[in-house]
């Protein structure tokens, strides 16, 4: 089965306003609100109890809270994965549009897509020179983590301190690999500690 907003989890029609509900409910079927007994939001679609009626159903595509959830949905995509994936839902909720005959309901999706696509570019772009140099504190620190191991002896580690402290420098930035190195350090000196002992 092919996932929607709802079966993907992404609306949950239990959280929409029945007054909300209600209102749209009678605006899309151009009648007066008053002649709206009884609306409940099933998991589907809207069932709608008409005064001295039968009850009808309604589907949620059918009112503007369904466009309105699929935008804070995007708004809430953080990653390009995550907006992918919502494109893809769309993709299929398009279909539906598309066989109602009504293609236009969806062009705010697709504005807000490619608005939330740019503003994650441009902020890909803005972290990227960050993200670069967190990556090499994590090099640096996993190479001198095998070459502090390599150390059999006292001297040979000492030996070592005056090129880490030169080259951590251009880490002073990353306390969490300051600290780790800090950490290797001791701990690597208490190793050849023990094993003297």
């Amino acid at each position: 089965m092919s996932r929607n907003l709802i079966t993907a989890g992404i609306i949950d029609p239990r959280q929409f306003s029945l007054d909300e509900v209600r209102h749209q409910v009678a605006t899309f079927l151009n009648i007066p609100l008053q002649q709206i007994d009884r609306v409940e939001c099933w998991h589907h679609q809207i069932w709608v109890k008409l005064v001295e009626s039968r009850a009808i159903f309604v589907s949620y595509r059918n009112l503007p809270l369904w466009i309105e959830a699929g935008l804070a949905a995007i708004g809430r995509c953080t990653s390009r994965s995550q907006l992918d994936e919502l494109g893809e839902i769309f993709r299929r909720e398009r279909d539906w549009y598309d066989q109602h005959e009504q293609p236009e309901a969806v062009q705010p999706w697709r504005q807000a897509w490619a608005q939330q696509a740019e503003s994650l570019r441009n902020e890909e772009e803005r972290l990227k020179p960050i993200r670069t140099h967190q990556q090499a504190g994590q090099d640096w620190y996993g190479a001198w983590k095998r070459v502090l191991y390599c150390c059999r002896d006292f001297n040979r580690l000492q030996g070592l301190v005056g090129e880490i402290n030169q080259q951590s420098q251009e880490f002073q930035d990353l306390p969490e690999i300051m600290q780790k190195m800090q950490q290797l350090w001791h701990q690597r000196w208490q190793d050849l500690s023990s094993a003297i002992a």
